[in-house]
């Protein structure tokens, strides 16, 4: 959950993803993906604790620079919860569709969910 590069797993809008910094993923690193309507994505690693947060902020495209992605866990009497928080900042002309790319990220979070759970209790039961 907490590596940027195993993105296309659980996220049906990433086509690829990979690290494009040196050294150990953890603040400062950086990555990018391929994404279905958004094309390449690149971002820095805000926040890295692998067993409770992770944020990514957008480095580019310039239309959507410094959006954060948060994905906290926490552990609920032997269960996780996993929340996914967007803080979305849209540049420039595109501002105006605001509330369309924010009603198609909340359906793809949907599918993540779901594609995390069965990603999750595959390996659970590998």
């Amino acid at each position: 959950m907490t590596d940027p590069t195993n993105g296309p797993r659980y996220d049906p809008e990433i086509i690829s993803a990979k690290l494009t910094s040196t050294g150990p993923l953890g603040v400062g690193a950086t990555a990018e993906s391929n994404r279905k309507k958004e094309g390449k994505v690149s971002f820095r690693v805000a926040e890295y604790d692998p067993a409770r947060k992770f944020t990514l902020e957008v480095t580019s495209p310039r239309t959507m620079e410094g959006s954060k992605e948060s994905i906290t866990l926490e552990d609920i009497g032997g269960k996780t919860r996993i929340t996914s928080e967007w803080d979305l900042r849209i540049n420039g002309f595109y501002r105006l569709m605001g509330p369309l790319v924010a009603r198609s990220i909340r359906k793809t979070a949907g599918e993540q969910a779901n594609n995390i759970k069965r990603v999750l209790e595959t390996e659970a039961s590998s």
